[in-house]
């Protein structure tokens, strides 16, 4: 790893072969990341893990104030007593990420397909609820598209039902006058994070040799997805009431359907069915 790290008013740079990860957690609704480098880096300068921590969130935020003023709207940044430096997601972000989510298509090109896949451990396998999981959120967004509540167009002339966006002219209303997200249940924020959370296994490279169990990994947002299924209405009252609120629900059912049906057909092998 290189880290240009300004210290006692020198730009000193750090050069050592490891990865210091930076791992999510949830929080009161929030997505979270935290990272422990500055725990790391303490042993290397001999000084507290909180200093450090605390001049690299202030590096942080100079390089984010150099880019755009608004872009500081979209990390919240804390230091706890041992050092540990956590990254909040702030509502605009998440709403900033699930609009890009839902109007442009998943750019999975650029990923090695079907990575760590025992595909004869698959062959004993169930993987009929994360079918199913898939099969339903079609189901949901055709109704969304039938009863006018969402308008979604098929990417490089697709008619297959499984390569959606949103359409840019109408979009998503992901946040209230009051900057807060649309969302009300506990089910909504933890399917987010699944979502997030599976991202960043299909796009970051893992510092681990073992291989990823994308079963595991799909096994996990269809979970959520189930639950928030479970919870979240999306027709009746909510669609009368509360019409952004049950668009933004469809958002995120474009978005799981979107993440299924990649590590259905490209992570493990099998078909990604539209309806059952």
């Amino acid at each position: 790893m290189k880290l240009f790290y300004g210290y006692e008013n020198t730009l000193e740079v750090w050069e050592k072969k490891e990865v210091i990860p930076m791992n999510q957690t949830i929080n009161n609704r929030a997505i979270v990341y935290k990272s422990a480098i500055a725990l790391k880096l303490a042993s290397v300068y001999q000084q507290p893990a909180i200093y450090i921590a605390t001049d690299l969130v202030k590096y942080c935020r100079e390089i984010v104030n150099t880019d755009t003023k608004k872009d500081t709207e979209n990390f919240e940044f804390e230091v706890i007593s041992s050092g540990m430096i956590y990254f909040n997601l702030t509502d605009l972000s998440i709403a900033n990420w699930l609009h890009y989510l839902t109007s442009f298509p998943l750019n999975f090109e650029q990923q090695e397909l079907r990575v760590g896949v025992d595909y004869k451990s698959l062959e004993t396998t169930n993987l009929f609820p994360i079918q199913y999981s898939h099969a339903r959120c079609c189901s949901l967004l055709r109704m969304g598209i039938r009863d006018r509540l969402i308008n979604l167009t098929p990417t490089d002339g697709d008619t297959s039902g499984q390569f959606w966006q949103w359409q840019s002219s109408k979009p998503i209303s992901w946040q209230q006058p009051n900057g807060q997200l649309q969302f009300l249940h506990d089910a909504e924020y933890q399917l987010i994070a699944q979502i997030a959370s599976t991202l960043d296994r299909i796009y970051c490279v893992s510092s681990s040799k073992k291989p990823i169990n994308w079963q595991k990994v799909a096994d996990a947002i269809s979970v959520a997805f189930q639950n928030f299924y479970s919870h979240c209405r999306i027709w009746g009252e909510v669609k009368v009431k509360k019409p952004e609120l049950a668009q933004a629900r469809l958002g995120l059912v474009l978005a799981t359907q979107s993440i299924l049906r990649f590590l259905l057909e490209e992570r493990l092998g099998v078909e990604a069915p539209v309806e059952l």
